[in-house]
């Protein structure tokens, strides 16, 4: 298309800021109150405690808040968390940065993939219909990116990664092809895969798969093993990658025993197979939402859109559409085969790719769809007369235009309606959570727990506001949580995820507090502690977090999965509410009955505190998750903690009164392995530079000066 005015150069840009307002509008109503989706108040909960973390000088991070508590990022995705709890700590108000980054995952994605299509080679009105795809499409899978997965699952930590996917691809595609943006790739890989563990495999597996597109991009083909060249960066940036991200991986290697998995998967998180996939492709589950009254527009452009890619391709234009359709197939694939890919501790729930499945499809549609319009225009510029040529230009214009304008027009208003925050809910009840968290606050010290599924005639309890807010804003941790990273830091989820009935978890877990409805609570029991509308509090007998106990026995030895059966075994007979205990392989054997008291407990910031009086040898349980990286001292003297049923520490200690203090301490080798993110970058600046210099030596009658910019 021939150049006619200036202004059309800058179009693009200023559609872009257009497009960025409406997401603006779109998302604005994050900021009216505590976000919809699961995994979003578990986030929101570990931001707030970070914030007052840092606040306080604790960079140790154990977080108590749910499943017998757990390490702080100690695995992955702590980033997401960690930039809102470090804004809360400097400015407070938590809430309003979690808002904020939720908000911001959101309305960047069009400026995000606008510019990793630039860099991928997109001309600028098709990285715009890339962008307009790619902010648009409507899934009706809950584990997918876009408002589905952010706002139905609270899938937080993938939409911050998301947010930058394109990014990441974009930037390591130019590496791979041309030898340029080192730092840009290794950087936004980095953050795609600190964010979120599948996203950041998924960026590398893209770029992986791109490979055959970048090696037949080279420049100057006639210097020899030119061709090699996309392979050894494609190398290279790996390497950056796992190096990089030491900080995620390596503490899991280190510290395995104290991982607790993904010992169940969540309904659905098996993928479809491949059956379920053809159907998901047919109904426009990928990027139509299934509802009848939304046209699958970007499902019906997607044959077009590959057809157009491949015709590109072979002209040899737009290569970039073809390797975003290879990453696609191969996203696909892994769905498909998903439910056969489930290892021991589930670490790679495939259906997890589907998030960089649609980027990669909406991507290459939008940019498709356009530059095939675009050069449509350029083919008729020829043709004369020249009103012929301007109106079928038009005419394509014209199509592409309203192909676009549909697709926001179908979703921007199903997106914006998606935004939901607990006071949209009425069966909810969320004013009434309030006056129970005042009751929590007086109460006596121990977890609570949420019991009473909504049903026709009553409330439920069982949300995930009224399970994790307590934490927030009462300082009462919870039993048990479904979602989000707390599963795989806690070893005590596999068992909290077959919860006993109130009375025995009360007992076992030191959660005293019952949050049920008035439907479901005379049948608990305990002590009424406080009641509203709908819901109550009650309180149920417990040991307390700390006290005295017997070990009778140990686990057999054998694999993960049978120490794990073993224990549950344990769980549903009457030794534990009889305070008898049984060791892990390598915690000792059986012990003698118990005869001492707990004269105080203290909890603080990663550490417990207690002093007891014991007057034989005694084991004193503690009703804390266990960890390698917890240490005990005895009196000021150094004491071994014991790993007892379920996953929980013990000490024994000798007739007299003593002071127990117990910290977990993390290494400072965990937290210098952050400093692998910016020695990365700089090693891949070093790396650009030393094959530009080889490359140039290696080209005759080249300089350094000639190199491309």
């Amino acid at each position: 298309m021939k150049r006619r005015d200036p202004w059309l150069d800058h179009l693009p840009l200023v559609a872009l800021a257009a497009l960025t307002g409406l997401t603006c509008w779109m998302y604005s109503h994050v900021f009216a109150g505590e976000i919809c989706g699961d995994d979003n108040t578990y986030h929101y909960a570990e931001a707030a405690y970070l914030a007052d973390a840092f606040a306080h000088g604790d960079f140790d991070l154990w977080n108590p808040s749910a499943n017998g508590g757990f390490p702080s990022g100690y695995y992955y995705q702590l980033l997401p968390a960690a930039i809102p709890g470090i804004l809360g700590a400097l400015f407070g108000h938590v809430l309003f940065w979690f808002q904020l980054v939720i908000f911001l995952s959101m309305v960047l994605v069009p400026a995000s993939v606008y510019r990793g299509l630039r860099v991928m080679g997109a001309e600028p009105w098709p990285a715009l219909g890339g962008a307009v795809a790619a902010c648009f499409f409507l899934s009706g899978e809950k584990w997918g990116a876009g408002v589905e997965g952010t706002f139905h699952v609270g899938l937080y930590t993938q939409s911050v990664a998301m947010a930058a996917y394109a990014l990441a691809i974009g930037y390591g595609y130019r590496w791979m092809a041309n030898g340029r943006s080192a730092v840009a790739a290794t950087g936004w890989g980095l953050f795609v895969g600190l964010s979120h563990p599948v996203a950041g495999v998924a960026a590398g597996l893209a770029l992986a798969v791109m490979l055959p597109i970048a090696l037949v991009e080279q420049e100057q083909r006639a210097v020899r093993r030119r061709y090699l060249w996309p392979l050894v960066r494609l190398v290279v940036l790996g390497v950056l990658y796992v190096a990089g991200s030491a900080s995620a991986w390596l503490q899991v290697l280190v510290d395995y025993e104290a991982f607790g998995g993904f010992p169940h998967r969540v309904l659905g998180e098996d993928g479809p197979g491949f059956e379920g996939l053809q159907t998901w492709l047919r109904n426009g589950h990928f990027l139509d939402h299934e509802r009848p009254e939304i046209p699958r527009i970007l499902t019906a452009l997607m044959v077009p859109s590959l057809v157009l890619s491949v015709f590109f391709f072979w002209l040899r234009r737009w290569r970039y559409l073809a390797a975003l359709w290879l990453s696609a197939f191969a996203f696909a694939y892994i769905i498909a085969a998903g439910r056969s890919l489930k290892t021991a501790d589930d670490l790679f729930p495939a259906v997890r790719v589907l998030g960089p499945l649609q980027f990669s499809l909406t991507m290459a549609i939008g940019a498709a769809c356009v530059a095939g319009v675009v050069a449509g225009v350029r083919a008729l510029e020829p043709v004369r007369p020249a009103w012929v040529a301007q109106l079928c230009q038009a005419t394509l214009a014209f199509l592409v235009g309203l192909a676009l304008i549909c697709v926001v027009a179908t979703a921007a208003d199903h997106h914006r309606k998606a935004v939901k925050v607990a006071d949209d809910y009425e069966r909810i009840h969320r004013r009434e959570l309030d006056p129970l968290l005042a009751a929590m606050r007086k109460a006596g010290p121990g977890r609570f727990q949420n019991r009473g599924a909504t049903t026709a005639k009553a409330p439920g309890v069982e949300n995930h506001w009224f399970i994790i807010l307590p934490h927030v804003y009462a300082g009462r941790d919870q039993l048990v949580t479904y979602g989000a990273a707390g599963l795989q830091s806690s070893t005590n989820f596999v068992y909290l995820w077959s919860t006993p009935n109130p009375i025995r978890s009360a007992w076992i877990y030191d959660a005293p507090l019952v949050l049920t409805n008035h439907e479901r609570g005379p049948g608990i029991g305990g002590t009424l502690l406080a009641s509203t509308e709908h819901f109550e509090l009650r309180e149920l007998p417990s040991p307390g977090l700390v006290s005295p106990a017997q070990v009778v026995g140990a686990l057999p030895p054998g694999t993960r999965k049978q120490l794990r059966a073993a224990v549950l075994r344990w769980q549903a007979t009457d030794q534990p509410m009889h305070h008898q205990l049984l060791a892990w392989p390598g915690s000792g054997g059986a012990g003698p009955p118990p005869d001492g008291d707990v004269v105080e407990v203290k909890r603080g910031r990663s550490q417990l505190t207690f002093r007891v009086d014991v007057r034989a040898t005694t084991t004193y349980l503690v009703r804390e998750g266990w960890h390698p990286r917890w240490v005990a001292t005895v009196d000021g003297e150094p004491a071994r903690i014991r790993r007892v049923t379920p996953d929980m520490m013990a000490l024994d200690l000798e007739p007299g009164e003593h002071t127990v203090v117990l910290r977990f301490e993390r290494p400072l080798w965990q937290w210098l392995l952050w400093l692998g993110v910016p020695l990365a970058m700089l090693t891949g600046w070093l790396v650009e530079r030393l094959l530009r210099r080889r490359l140039d030596g290696a080209t005759p009658g080249r300089s350094a000066a000639a190199a491309p910019a």
